[in-house]
């Protein structure tokens, strides 16, 4: 299989030049897009925002995000982002690392010695890469997690930290949410502050990004859009939801101008270096040497042109979003909705592609 490492010349790559016309095409393609997710029944309120090496092309916000007193929706407005969310943390745990306190190939119990020995041997990389053998939600599960408050990532390991392994680590992949509650708990270990903490102050506000916060649902929050549920042709305000118990693996709020903003920060080396960014894009491998195309919170594939891409998507109860990055051209596109449904990353990927030369 062919090594996946979308990052080369990263800082020198620039998006090559598009005529006035192509680039008008490009923003009546994306209105064309965004208006027809929009129009859907099951969709109540989307936002996107397009990022360009350091700009932003393109935001704009449709429908509402509160449809009983017609709040129309705005690009600043904080979505629920769910798996969105592992991208942050890996990145937090990418940062630590380069720091020089947390080394991500040594086993998870050298940082936390009392964890449970299913997990003990399972190492941080292997966290962030889905290969750690730790199982996803099982049937019904997703609303026990749900329904209650976490204060620390630590509460929230019991409800599988006991549990057997699908695999032995770094045999196989199986995407987690689980997996980054554990690397949650693991970075407020070794940063010595709640994990929100570390995440906010030494993460996101030295990128002038102060948006981001845990979706606990118990703060009142004028810039959080309203949930809604679409079933069987009706839409309901969203059945009650507490994410903070999925931490870095899901529960996160965010506009899509913050993950825009964070993300270029990063491909402009604000946050870290490059060597550290190549390793961010490059895919996870596996014991047998087989590549994953998942790195740290993000999957990759390359389009029909040849050109590699990176992407992620997050979806649940109340929101629903994609995430699309050519790193070499610093091209971002985000879109996120506050109605739970079907995928929009093709539309992303499509949007994103109409910007490229």
């Amino acid at each position: 299989m062919k090594t996946v490492a979308i990052f080369s010349m990263i800082f020198l790559g620039v998006l090559t030049s598009k005529s006035q016309s192509d680039l008008e095409l490009a923003y009546l393609k994306t209105e064309a897009i965004m208006q027809e997710i929009a129009d859907r029944e099951d969709i109540v309120g989307v936002s996107i925002t397009i990022g360009q090496a350091d700009s932003i092309s393109f935001t704009k916000g449709y429908g509402l995000v509160d449809r009983e007193l017609r709040v129309k929706t705005q690009p600043y407005h904080r979505f629920r982002i769910y798996s969105l969310s592992k991208h942050i943390t890996a990145i937090a745990a990418a940062k630590l690392a380069e720091d020089g306190v947390l080394d991500l190939d040594q086993p998870v119990s050298t940082y936390i010695p009392f964890v449970d020995q299913q997990l003990a041997l399972i190492t941080t990389r292997q966290l962030i890469g889905h290969i750690s053998g730790i199982r996803s939600y099982e049937e019904g599960e997703w609303q026990k997690v749900s329904d209650g408050l976490c204060v620390s990532p630590f509460e929230s390991i019991l409800s599988f930290a006991g549990d057997s392994l699908l695999f032995a680590p770094g045999e196989d992949y199986a995407y987690t949410s689980f997996g980054y509650v554990l690397l949650s708990a693991v970075i407020e270990k070794v940063a010595k502050k709640p994990f929100m903490d570390y995440l906010s102050e030494e993460i996101l506000q030295p990128l002038g990004i102060t948006r981001i916060r845990l979706d606990d649902g118990e703060q009142v929050d004028y810039l959080a859009a309203k949930s809604y549920e679409y079933w069987k042709g009706t839409m309901y305000n969203a059945r009650y939801a507490n994410n903070s118990c999925k931490f870095g693996g899901g529960g996160l709020l965010a506009s899509t101008l913050d993950i825009v903003a964070f993300n270029q920060q990063l491909l402009n080396g604000k946050l870290i270096s490059a060597e550290t960014l190549q390793m961010i894009y490059t895919s996870m491998k596996l014991k047998d040497g087989s590549e994953t195309k998942y790195g740290f919170g993000l999957q990759f594939d390359v389009d029909e042109k040849g050109r590699a891409y990176a992407w992620h998507s997050g979806r649940s109860r109340g929101g629903r979003n994609a995430l699309v990055i050519y790193p070499e051209q610093k091209l971002i596109v985000c879109i996120s909705a506050n109605t739970n449904g079907d995928g929009i990353v093709i539309e992303a990927e499509t949007i994103a592609k109409s910007f490229l030369p």
